[in-house]
């Protein structure tokens, strides 16, 4: 019997009830899919509207509501699952992503008895083949993440929403950690398994090799025929990590992956250091928040790393001060999420290719009182503790 789920989020809990949803928000499906401050707004009001409708449905009628919800519903009724399952549930970081993925938790904890777990899924852009690329490595480390927390013969993985590629390289890395993959047809009550298949990767090819591919990891794509026949013949010989597109050559989502994982960050992470006193305070007060801590710092990095422009919302949050003149200061406000609240002050020193985290705030009202003369006050001085290790390990 599972006690644990791994499930992606789709669409199908919002196009199964468009016409509810058009009923009190017309536009609803005409709202651009990248969050700005007023459509996260919006989606709150809608999770808040959809929730409360749906919540008032009969038991026959939600486990009908969704696919992931259903998969929830047939696995219980079938008792291949605990009445208290823990779900990981991944959705895309999308105002439609957003609002079914949150209205999916909302249902499963109040009537299923789960206990649910969000991760979001970045940026999964499918008309920028590089920035897809990122988002789908990252999608893949994450997922890898969630499943080594359990092992396959209590946790159901079920990478049933979200675009199809979603559940085919979520497929490859249920292979490399041995689980099969579970899939239910939308309105069936049959829980298809794909079995696992064995996949293998040699460790030191990647080990010896860790500065040809660090090139690749760091860039988005390079033209074939610019780069040096060492690398040209790797690239022949472990075609299945690149991809090319006419002249162009890059890591694909599943080499991104594979030089992702946490045990090579030693050749492929930025080091990063945390300011004594605020780790030694966490320790005092928060310990039971350094997960959280470390999965926020990783999207951090994340999103500096892939394009810092496209999340100028989150990563430079310090306009959200109008007072606040950063002249002469090298740090930033980084904007986490909400659950728990989650404010940082940090910068990234290239010249030692290194991130430093020097401030956290785990309660929005101090982080808007306490801000500005936060990061007025401090320099770029005092005892960091290298927390690279026991942030990748």
């Amino acid at each position: 019997m599972y006690n644990r789920m791994v499930v992606t989020s789709g669409t199908s809990l919002l196009n199964n009830n468009r016409s509810l949803l058009e009923s009190e928000f017309s536009n609803f499906f005409q709202v651009k899919e990248r969050l700005t401050d007023e459509s996260f707004s919006l989606s709150d009001k809608v999770i808040q509207y959809l929730s409360t409708q749906l919540l008032s449905l009969d038991k026959s009628d939600l486990d009908q509501i969704s696919a992931e919800v259903s998969m929830v519903a047939v696995l219980q009724g079938r008792e291949q699952l605990v009445k208290a399952p823990y779900i990981t549930l991944f959705y895309t970081d999308s105002f439609r992503g957003r609002v079914a993925g949150l209205v999916n938790k909302k249902i499963l904890e109040q009537v299923y008895g789960a206990t649910v777990r969000m991760r979001k899924i970045y940026e999964l852009d499918v008309h920028k083949r590089t920035v897809l690329n990122r988002a789908l490595g990252k999608y893949l480390s994450d997922i890898s993440e969630a499943l080594e927390e359990g092992e396959p013969n209590t946790t159901c993985f079920a990478p049933i929403g979200g675009y199809k590629v979603m559940t085919s390289l979520g497929h490859l890395v249920g292979n490399l950690h041995h689980y099969p993959t579970a899939y239910l047809y939308e309105g069936s009550t049959v829980v298809h398994e794909i079995p696992p298949v064995i996949v293998e990767i040699n460790e030191s090819l990647i080990k010896e090799n860790h500065q040809l591919l660090k090139k690749f990891f760091d860039g988005d794509c390079f033209i074939y025929e610019e780069l040096s026949p060492e690398e040209q013949a790797f690239i022949k010989e472990q075609s299945v990590m690149f991809e090319q597109v006419d002249e162009l050559v890059a890591l694909n989502p599943f080499g991104r992956f594979l030089c992702n994982q946490n045990k090579y960050y030693k050749y492929f992470k930025s080091k990063v250091y945390m300011e004594e006193s605020l780790y030694r305070e966490i320790n005092r007060r928060y310990t039971s928040y350094w997960k959280t801590v470390y999965d926020e710092i990783k999207d951090l990095i994340f999103q500096h790393e892939s394009n810092p422009a496209d999340y100028r919302a989150t990563l430079y949050h310090e306009p959200d001060f109008s007072q606040l003149d950063l002249k002469g200061s090298s740090y930033h406000l980084f904007k986490g999420g909400n659950n728990p609240v989650f404010r940082a002050l940090w910068l990234y020193n290239e010249e030692d290719d290194a991130y430093y985290i020097a401030h956290i705030w785990f309660d929005h009202d101090v982080y808007k009182r306490e801000a500005t003369a936060t990061i007025k006050r401090k320099k770029h001085k005092g005892n960091w503790i290298n927390i690279t290790e026991q942030l990748y390990s």
